[in-house]
């Protein structure tokens, strides 16, 4: 049987800091106080004192969110039915969402028996089974959830005062750097900065953006990730210098001098992934920092990157985009000529590298694939027509029938202590007997329903394995029906059966199916 549990449930967030001074604003609200005013109350409230007593902490999670690491581990038990109650010093501690709150209050914990006490509100749900918390209890969540919004807004509009002012308040880009002690500000990196204007004149003298990351890359210039995790170990060779991390650096404005602020903006609290601004609602605030680059050659390197190309070819087709190299792990590029190519990009930014030598007709590798394809199609057809080895469903019904009996034998012992009590009343046998047959018969009882338990394991193990076996058998025959297609349809289902495709420099390649329970025990590779 599962010991009872009582949850104690602390949390505390940036809401509740002073950003100015980096102290609470009422310490009250701190992990040290809530522990202890939790602690009070159930030193002064002995019916909670048979319960084992466990802690749940969120440090620096907000209260409008509830994906909190140990709030959804505390609720994972309440689901198991291992927490029989939950303490709080306040609603607020346990969230900050009028509506989600209620949900929790009204809906989910009664349903799962779980009783619920916020110290400082005065709040035991024990007090209204059957009917909700009232209106001041309502009230309370919704007063929490205005606050959140309304410290959430003064955040903002903060911000974006600083932002109006010129204030530096995101990140330093690749070439500026923080100074200690100044807030707001950045300054150019002297290990970083000549790199950044390097580049800027290289673009302007007509290099093209591949070159220059090959001569970054041939002289070990550490890339921005690089140098923003020098510190740590096993990350030096895990990027490298690319076209795309040039053309970063070509159309950042902030290194002309100007801070660039409001590019993106979270459009509900807390929301997880931000959204992008308009260029036109950018703000933008001239001479707030030292220039590595005059407007002028800005302008000029911009104006060279965004020279429009000859014969651009229009892809629509992006299925085939599946190929990786096996050396580095990035995604193949295509060329176009009489046939489509596939090569790796590193070489065009790493000389004498592995990847140099994998260069791929379109044309052999879909040869190749739609053989190997075929060969799994007729692997799972082979499968299909051989005889199943065991039965699942004759084993369940001996299960079943043993099951059966079992329950018998437990209904024959409760029946036998009921006669061994009556002919106890009635005089026919004494204490002593009665004691010995009542042990017996529990010892019995125990020893049946431990089996009856274990046949009901297997045959719910027996249940699962035949439900996995006929949802396997209906993949595959729904895999096996391609093989009547044409050639032209049948080429399409393989390239939407694979996942990815890594290619070595001598001619081997890895095959990964979508399909992985389907083909896992059919492995095939080709060369």
């Amino acid at each position: 049987m599962i010991a009872k549990k009582l949850a104690g449930y602390y949390r505390l967030s940036q809401e509740d800091v002073d950003m100015k001074s980096n102290t609470l604003k009422d310490e009250s609200n701190s992990i040290h106080s809530q522990r202890l005013l939790c602690q009070r109350f159930l030193s002064e409230n002995s019916d909670l004192s048979h319960l084992q007593f466990e802690e749940f902490i969120d440090d620096g999670f907000s209260g409008t969110n509830f994906e909190r690491p140990e709030f959804q581990r505390m609720m994972n038990l309440v689901k198991s039915g291992e927490i029989q109650c939950i303490i709080v010093k306040d609603l607020s501690r346990f969230g900050r969402d009028y509506l989600q709150v209620g949900d929790y209050l009204e809906h989910i914990l009664p349903f799962l028996g779980v009783r619920f006490i916020s110290i400082n509100d005065h709040y035991d749900s024990n007090r209204y089974l059957g009917t909700t918390g009232g209106i001041d209890i309502a009230f309370r969540n919704l007063i929490y959830q205005k606050y959140s919004q309304d410290l959430s807004e003064k955040v903002k509009s903060a911000m974006h005062l600083k932002m109006s002012k010129g204030a530096y308040v995101t990140h330093c880009p690749y070439g500026y750097m923080k100074k200690p002690g100044i807030k707001h500000q950045m300054f150019p990196d002297p290990e970083t900065a000549p790199i950044v204007r390097e580049i800027f004149l290289s673009v302007i003298n007509g290099k093209k953006s591949t070159e220059i990351a090959a001569e970054l890359n041939r002289r070990k210039v550490p890339t921005p990730m690089q140098h923003k995790r020098l510190s740590r170990k096993g990350q030096e060779n895990a990027v490298m210098w690319s076209h795309q991390a040039v053309l970063r650096i070509i159309k950042e404005y902030k290194y002309t001098g100007a801070m660039v602020n409001f590019r993106c903006e979270n459009r509900e609290i807390r929301a997880k992934v931000q959204s992008k601004i308009p260029q036109d609602k950018w703000v933008i605030v001239e001479n707030q920092h030292e220039a590595i680059v005059t407007h002028e050659e800005y302008e000029a390197a911009n104006q060279q990157i965004s020279t429009p190309k000859r014969g651009t070819v229009t892809r629509t087709d992006q299925r085939d985009r599946i190929y990786y190299c096996g050396h580095c792990g990035r995604k193949l590029r295509k060329t176009f000529g009489l046939d489509e190519y596939f090569s790796c990009p590193t070489k065009l930014y790493v000389h004498d590298c592995e990847c140099k030598d994998i260069f791929w007709s379109k044309s052999d590798l879909e040869n190749i694939l739609l053989e190997v394809y075929r060969k799994q199609l007729y692997a799972l057809k082979d499968e299909i027509n051989q005889p199943t080895a065991d039965r699942p469903q004759d084993s369940l019904t001996e299960y079943l029938k043993l099951a059966k009996q079992i329950s018998k034998q437990i209904d024959d012992c409760n029946n036998d202590r009921i006669q061994q009590y009556e002919a106890y009343r009635e005089g026919k046998i004494g204490k002593d007997v009665f004691l010995e047959q009542k042990h017996a018969a529990l010892k019995r009882k125990e020893q049946l329903e431990a089996q009856l338990e274990e046949i009901e394991n297997e045959m719910q193990k027996t249940k699962s394995s035949q439900k996995e076996g006929d949802e396997r058998q209906k993949q595959i025959q729904r895999v096996v029906q391609v093989l009547d297609k044409s050639e032209v349809e049948l080429k399409n289902d393989m390239l939407n059966a694979v996942d990815r495709v890594i290619l070595y420099s001598n001619n081997q390649m890895e095959i990964r199916w979508k399909e992985k329970d389907i083909f896992q025990n059919l492995s095939i590779q080709s060369s």
